[in-house]
């Protein structure tokens, strides 16, 4: 992953980022180092740090020990999605972590959108937020194994141990069952999304799993796609 600078405190410091140049957050706080060619990495919370408009650094030019990624984690789809792009967004929800738990999912094909309302009982956040990517992906048809899917999730942490090479300490057996069901899908894109900052979909999907928590039950609605 790239590195862009940052304020810090009283002085600059160099931060992993995406490729739009914000700061990947993994449980809450963002990666640094205090030098290019650095190998020590502190972290922060993302609110200590200023954005001085500097100009992203890829890896290999940054210098230091390379971060060991399979898939850059990306907010934009590598290709545009046209009227045959399935577009999923997936949420999860909590009250209490753990407690009761629940999935959304919004789901749009050329002709229908699914919406699917899941309450999986007691879990975690994490838990919650990797069930409605593997439940997503069992929702695919056996036909559209061949489709561009553009699958879109608020959960960093959900991207780094799907395809960002980070290392998980639990839900491993769970993360294999994502990782195997993505074998299916060779024009699957697994995308970031800002929560809660109305866009269509994540909106939606964040809705379905709140309400699923909220009323301890589950619901899927189909209906037809506008034109």
């Amino acid at each position: 992953m790239p590195w862009k600078k940052f304020q810090f405190r009283d002085q600059t410091v160099f931060v992993r980022v995406l490729e739009s140049g914000k700061p990947i957050v993994h449980r809450g706080r963002a990666e640094m180092r205090y030098r290019l060619g650095a190998i020590k990495s502190y972290r922060t919370p993302p609110e200590n740090l200023i954005d001085i408009d500097g100009e992203i650094i890829a890896d290999a030019e940054f210098g230091g020990r390379a971060e060991p990624t399979k898939t850059q984690l990306r907010e934009e789809p590598s290709k545009a999605a046209t009227d045959e792009t399935i577009v999923i967004h997936t949420d999860g929800a909590c009250s209490g972590n753990p407690g009761p738990a629940g999935i959304g999912i919004h789901l749009v094909r050329a002709d229908e959108v699914v919406e699917i309302s899941e309450f999986i009982g007691e879990g975690t956040n994490n838990v919650a937020e990797l069930t409605a990517i593997l439940r997503a992906l069992e929702t695919l048809r056996e036909d559209e194994e061949g489709a561009h899917i553009h699958l879109f999730t608020d959960s960093g942490w959900s991207l780094g141990v799907l395809i960002g090479g980070w290392k998980a300490k639990a839900n491993l057996a769970l993360i294999k069952r994502i990782k195997d069901a993505m074998e299916r899908f060779p024009n699957l894109e697994l995308l970031k999304v800002r929560g809660h900052a109305g866009q269509d979909g994540n909106e939606e999907a964040d809705h379905l799993a709140t309400k699923a928590v909220r009323r301890e039950e589950s619901s899927t609605r189909v209906r037809k796609r506008a034109s």
